[in-house]
């Protein structure tokens, strides 16, 4: 990943104020502007305009993607996410603040919120820390021994060791044709939505809280309508500060570490090969849980070039993709890419969310886009092929999830690419059709079928297969 800017939190505050301000000055110029998203009528806040600017004219990180999936309408599917997105962010500050209006002096409070929530932290740092592990390891179904996470006061510095060769002079890349060039645009283009996902993941893991709602009450009552008030408004941030004044998110960070695993009394166990670790440090309970859901995605996806790109051009798209504006594009739609992504998954078979993901990020683009589109538009196709893909995964036994990261497994894309053809979803890796050779057991047909074959074959003026045929009548 790029560097993040990180900005106080002080400044975001005076920032949303500033901007909300202009935004009341400019209402019939706002409606102008945001024709195109459907606001609850119900809800008087609006979206900055030069936000609701770039999803009309697609000028974001998914303006043009080949994965998202068109509309229908004159509203495109960005502006449709962002719609659905922006209500649901609208209700939820008003539920956890208990207000019919959002005040833009309301964020001036995020600092008083975070630090009555660090006080009452600091003294069950441990049991808050584990209880980040033991949720994200449930609901991403990845050992708790992969996860480490550790909580630090509000404001204290979040670089983790390793990250200094971020400040390497990089080489220009030189793509091996032209062709190649164009066919990499359309790998940064997976790549954006792969880090949406990775987002979306992780910003639904800020209200993850509500999970583990009798345990925080345990430890102490005030913590999740805290949490709420807090989380709720980080979000909003994100819908009425234009990228321009908006940095990398604060509060949290992740990196994936490799260490030998450790014995029962916390000692490396010389003899055992490195295994990869999720290391997440944060502000508070729910950053926490945020990062460490974004370090096991980017796990899950490690091997998303493997087999098609080379080590230059998957750090060209790395270099390509992974930016601020891509990251703040990513909060603001990820997650409604990612509730689709779960929508298409049947509720008994949730558990293999992870698994599905590591195997999409692996597809060549262009077949990764096909099927993207199908999840993104929920056309009921991307059910009935997932539905069959669980097969896949069960036939291979219950894998935890470092086991089939450093896998050799290629039965899923074969598998899609079938499943794709059934669906009635033509699958870009299916060779054209008269190159394709079916073996067909004639001794299996009745004396009738044989004879419409024959004629089949003797109006193509096939004598071959007529002489062929014959012999089985």
């Amino acid at each position: 990943m790029k560097k993040k800017i990180v900005i106080k939190l002080g400044e975001i505050t005076k920032r949303v104020i500033n901007e909300q301000q202009l935004l009341k000055k400019e209402q019939g110029r706002i409606r102008t502007l945001n024709e195109q998203i459907d606001y609850d009528e119900r809800h008087p806040e609006r979206m900055n305009p030069s936000i609701a600017d770039s999803l009309r004219q697609g000028k974001h990180t998914f303006g043009g993607s080949k994965g998202l999936p068109p509309t229908g309408t004159n509203q495109n599917y960005s502006e449709k996410l962002a719609s659905a997105r922006f209500k649901d962010i609208i209700t939820k500050v008003k539920r956890y603040h208990g207000v019919e209006n959002i005040n833009p002096q309301m964020m001036m409070e995020m600092m008083r919120i975070m630090q009555e929530v660090s006080q009452i932290e600091t003294q069950h740092k441990d049991a808050l820390e584990q209880l980040a592990v033991d949720i994200v390891s449930d609901e991403f179904d990845i050992p708790d021994d992969m996860l480490d996470a550790e909580l630090l006061p509000p404001g204290s510095p979040l670089d983790l060791e390793g990250d200094d060769d971020e400040d390497e002079e990089e080489e220009e890349f030189q793509p091996k044709s032209a062709e190649r060039m164009e066919e990499l645009e359309i790998e940064v283009d997976k790549r954006n939505i792969i880090n949406a996902l990775m987002q979306g993941a992780s910003k639904k893991g800020h209200y993850i809280f509500h999970m583990v709602a009798d345990e925080l009450d345990q430890i102490d009552p005030r913590l999740m309508g805290l949490y709420g008030k807090l989380m709720s408004l980080a979000d909003f941030q994100y819908w009425v500060i234009p990228d321009q004044a908006m940095g990398g998110q604060i509060g949290g960070t992740e990196k994936i570490k490799w260490e030998k695993p450790k014995d029962e009394e916390g000692n490396e166990q010389e003899d055992e090969e490195e295994e990869p670790v999720v290391e997440a440090k944060a502000w508070i309970f729910p950053l926490l849980v945020h990062e460490l859901i974004k370090g096991s995605m980017e796990l899950a996806a490690s091997n998303w070039g493997e087999g098609h790109l080379d080590f230059d051009e998957q750090k060209h798209v790395i270099d390509r993709a992974d930016t601020i504006e891509g990251e703040i594009w990513g909060m603001r739609l990820g997650p409604g890419m990612w509730e689709k992504f779960v929508d298409c998954i049947d509720p008994k078979d949730y558990s293999i969310k992870q698994w599905l993901f590591h195997e999409l990020t692996k597809l060549p683009a262009e077949q990764f886009h096909k099927f993207i589109k199908e999840i993104l538009s929920q056309s009921g196709k991307c059910s009935e092929v997932i539905s069959h893909l669980k097969e896949l995964h069960d036939a291979d036994g219950d894998e935890e999830l470092e086991d089939f990261i450093m896998g050799d497994e290629d039965s899923f894309e074969d598998g899609l690419d079938d499943l794709m053809v059934d669906a009635g979803v033509e699958s870009p890796t299916t060779p054209p059709e008269e190159d394709i050779e079916v073996e067909v057991d004639y001794s299996e047909m009745s004396k009738k079928e044989i004879e419409s074959l024959i004629n089949d074959a003797l109006d193509a003026g096939d004598f071959d297969t007529v002489e062929k045929l014959h012999k089985y009548m």
